[in-house]
C-alpha cells in the first residue's frame, strides 16, 4: 500500500473505531440494566471490546506503515539530494583542478618571465628598447603592474579582486604581457629602422625610411 492508500484505510478505521466505541458504551450500559434486573447479560460488550482492540492493531500497524513510508521517502529524496550534490561537486572539482593547473603555470611561467626580463631589461634599454610598459615587473615592493593589467585584460577587475589585487587600474588601460612584449619589439625594429636610415648605402637609407613613414602612418 502506499501513502495515499494507507491514509485512506486509517481514515476508515479511524471511523470505524468511533462507531464500535459507540455500540460499546451502549452495550455496557445495556448490560449492567440486565444485572440490574436479575437477566443474564448479552456477550455483546465483549466482542465489541475485542473488535475495539483488533481495530486498534490495524491502526496501529497502518501508522508504523505510514511512518515507515515517510522515512523511507525521506531517506529517498537525502539520497537524491546527496547524489545531486556529490555530481555537481564532482564537476566542481574538475574545473578546480584546471584552476590550481593554470595557477601553477602561471607562477612558474611568470616566475620564468621576470627572471628573464630582468636579465634583459638592460641590454634591451641600452640598445635603444621601449621598456616602460614591462619594466615595472620588476618591482619588488609594489604590486607587478604588468601582470595586473593582464590579469584584468584575461577576466576584468573583478577576476583581479577575487585574487586579493586591490588596483586602480581600470579596465580600458588592461593589456596582455605578449601586447607590452610586441610594444618593446616595435620600438627595437624601429631603432633599427632609423640605424638602417643613417646608413651610408642609398638603397638601404631609402627603404629603411619608407618603413619608418609606413609605421608612422600605421600608428
Amino acid at each position: 500500500m502506499d501513502k495515499t492508500e494507507i491514509d485512506k484505510r486509517l481514515t476508515e478505521l479511524g471511523a470505524e473505531r468511533e462507531r464500535l466505541v459507540a455500540e460499546l458504551e451502549k452495550a455496557r450500559t445495556e448490560a449492567r440494566d440486565a444485572l440490574i434486573a436479575g437477566k443474564k447479560p448479552a456477550g455483546t460488550a465483549a466482542a465489541l471490546a475485542e473488535r475495539i482492540a483488533i481495530v486498534e492493531d490495524a491502526i496501529a500497524e497502518l501508522a508504523d506503515r505510514l511512518g515507515f513510508a515517510a522515512n523511507n521517502a525521506e531517506r529517498n529524496n537525502r539520497k537524491r539530494r546527496a547524489e545531486a550534490a556529490l555530481d555537481a561537486t564532482s564537476k566542481r572539482a574538475k574545473l578546480a583542478t584546471a584552476v590550481d593547473d593554470a595557477l601553477n603555470k602561471l607562477a612558474s611561467n611568470w616566475t620564468a618571465y621576470a627572471e628573464a626580463l630582468r636579465k634583459d631589461v638592460g641590454q634591451v634599454s641600452g640598445a635603444g628598447g621601449d621598456v616602460t610598459g614591462v619594466e615595472r615587473a620588476l618591482t619588488n615592493n609594489r604590486t607587478a603592474e604588468p601582470l595586473v593589467k593582464a590579469l584584468i585584460r584575461a577576466g576584468g577587475t573583478g577576476f583581479a579582486r577575487s585574487l586579493g589585487v586591490d588596483t586602480p587600474i581600470r579596465e580600458r588601460h588592461a593589456a596582455t604581457l605578449a601586447g607590452a612584449e610586441e610594444r618593446v619589439a616595435k620600438s627595437l625594429r624601429a631603432e633599427l629602422l632609423h640605424i638602417k636610415a643613417a646608413s651610408s648605402q642609398p638603397n638601404v637609407s631609402r627603404e629603411a625610411r619608407a618603413e619608418l613613414d609606413k609605421m608612422e602612418t600605421i600608428r
